[in-house]
């Protein structure tokens, strides 16, 4: 068995979806061109800002985003599912398995990792859905652990 598909299925099965109160917007801003962190941004219970070199991204609560210059582009109607077990950062696999699930059901989501947990931002019509499925994974993981941590059967032997 591959290295990683216990430490997959631990974090599989640790899985505890929490669903963040609020509607968040994502902001987009070209190169240069993004105003400075808000200083509302510092009271936050969850707020990114990524810079990269081709643009400035924000996602933050919806009252936020209203406040700020307006951007090149804008998403609104986001929610915020924060996968609150931590994840050691070696783990591979992860990632691709949450996605693909969603993405089997057409839920589109925009990933986030912090130093050891991941976020995902999700459509406000698919959040249902998507902690419907997170929780799905985590419970077939559970299962398939608890099935390998049995001894085996008298007459399998």
């Amino acid at each position: 068995m591959d290295a990683d598909v216990p430490a997959l299925a631990e974090a599989l099965a640790a899985l505890d979806p929490m669903l963040l109160e609020h509607e968040y917007a994502l902001l987009g801003y070209g190169r240069g061109s993004a105003p400075p962190s808000p200083e509302a941004l510092l009271a936050e219970g969850f707020g990114a800002r990524i810079d990269d070199p081709l643009e400035t991204t924000f996602v933050v609560r919806r009252p936020v985003a209203d406040a700020m210059p307006p951007a090149d582009t804008r998403q609104d109607g986001l929610r915020v599912i924060l996968l609150t077990a931590p994840l050691p950062p070696e783990l591979t696999g992860f990632a691709s398995t949450i996605t693909g699930a969603l993405a089997d059901r057409g839920i589109p989501i925009i990933p986030v990792g912090t130093a050891s947990r991941d976020h995902l931002i999700v459509p406000e019509a698919d959040w249902p859905e998507a902690l419907a499925i997170l929780r799905g994974l985590r419970d077939a993981a559970r299962q398939l652990l608890e099935a390998a941590r049995q001894p085996p059967a008298a007459d399998a032997l």
